[in-house]
Formats: C-alpha cells, sequence, structure tokens
C-alpha cells in the first residue's frame, strides 16, 4: 500500500511538470483516495494493537506476580534495582521527539497526500489563470486573489510542518538504524517540498 501511494504521488509530480497527460483535479481525486485508505488502514492497525497487547502482557503479569509472592525478602533490593534499570532506557526512549517512531511516520505520511492534493489543485489554478486571457478571465483572478493567496498561505504553513516533522522522523530513523523508515520519510518530505516550489 505505501509503495503503491508513493508511486501515485511520483506518477502525479511527473505528470505536471512535463506530460500533462491528466487534468489537475483528476490526480487531486486519487491523492485523496490513496490517503483515505491509508488513513483507514492504519486505523484498523492502531485499533488492533491495543488489544493484542494486552493479550500479551496479561500472562506476564501473572508470572511476575506469581514469582514475587513466592521469592525471598533479600531478593527485594535485587528486582527494584534491576527494574530501574529497566526504567532508565525506556524513559530515555520516550525523551525522543517521536517515541512511536513507526506511528508517527505513518501518520504523518497519511496527512501528506490531502495535503499533495491541495497542492494539485493549487498548481493547475495557477496554470489556468497564467493560461486565461480576456478581460473576462483577468477580472476573474482579481476577484479570486484573496482566496487564492489564504489558501497559498495554509498550504505553505501546512508542508512547512509536516515536512520538518517527517525529516526529524528520518533523522530518529537513521539514529535506529533503520533505514528504509528513513527513506520513506525523507521522500515524502522531499515529493511535498518539490511541489509546493513547482510552477
Amino acid at each position: 500500500m505505501a509503495i503503491t501511494a508513493s508511486s501515485v504521488m511520483l506518477l502525479a509530480m511527473v505528470d505536471l511538470a512535463f506530460v500533462n497527460a491528466l487534468p489537475p483535479v483528476l490526480w487531486s481525486g486519487l491523492l485523496l483516495l490513496v490517503g483515505l485508505c491509508i488513513a483507514m488502514r492504519l486505523g484498523s492497525r492502531l485499533k488492533k494493537k491495543p488489544t493484542a497487547r494486552a493479550m500479551t502482557t496479561l500472562p506476564e503479569k501473572v508470572l511476575i506476580s506469581a514469582t514475587t509472592a513466592h521469592s525471598p525478602a533479600h531478593n527485594s533490593m535485587d528486582s527494584t534495582a534491576e527494574s530501574s534499570s529497566l526504567e532508565r532506557p525506556t524513559e530515555w526512549h520516550k525523551a525522543r521527539p517521536f517515541p512511536h517512531l513507526g506511528r508517527s511516520s505513518a501518520i504523518l505520511s497519511a496527512a501528506a497526500y490531502p495535503i499533495m492534493a491541495w497542492q494539485v489543485l493549487n498548481h493547475g489554478a495557477h496554470h489556468a489563470v497564467g493560461s486565461g486571457v480576456g478581460a473576462h478571465a483577468v477580472h476573474q483572478h482579481h476577484g479570486q486573489a484573496f482566496d487564492g493567496s489564504l489558501a497559498s498561505s495554509v498550504i505553505t504553513l501546512s508542508v512547512i510542518a509536516v515536512s520538518l516533522l517527517l525529516a526529524l522522523c528520518a533523522v530518529q530513523a537513521l539514529t535506529r538504524k533503520r533505514p528504509t523508515l528513513m527513506f520513506e520519510s525523507l521522500g515524502m518530505a522531499t515529493m511535498l517540498t518539490v511541489m509546493q516550489f513547482m510552477h
């Protein structure tokens, strides 16, 4: 699903930049559809994880309670020291920008598709205004100037925010030695940035 979605985004960029085989409205609809599919799949995965985690942690809790109930008293200090040493990496792990790196990257990637669809529509509108001739086209352009500038500002802020967060995900994935996730986050941030400045 991720490879197919990224391919759709890349094909949209190449077509809008060089070929112009499909209209921007169609590419925008395809990007929205792909983003919706990714969001639905991500939501189903997030719903399955807590139930699976609860089923796996329940026997561990029973085993820990049984062993601590039958353990001698002088082992309490060792167990507390061991538990504190095990908690330190967890606290350091949560101190990172994205404690759940894969989930954060997937959410940001899903949010990138409606932003990209909006960019495609804005790109098509700019080309339509640039190719429009006559007084009616000029009057319509001036009438929609405020709405166009507001939409462009919102798109620009969204692209900056999502691209920066994806870049942080890429850096954190590099430090955790997860090259696939790093290239995925970096590629998504690059495509958003290039599409923003492509005219």
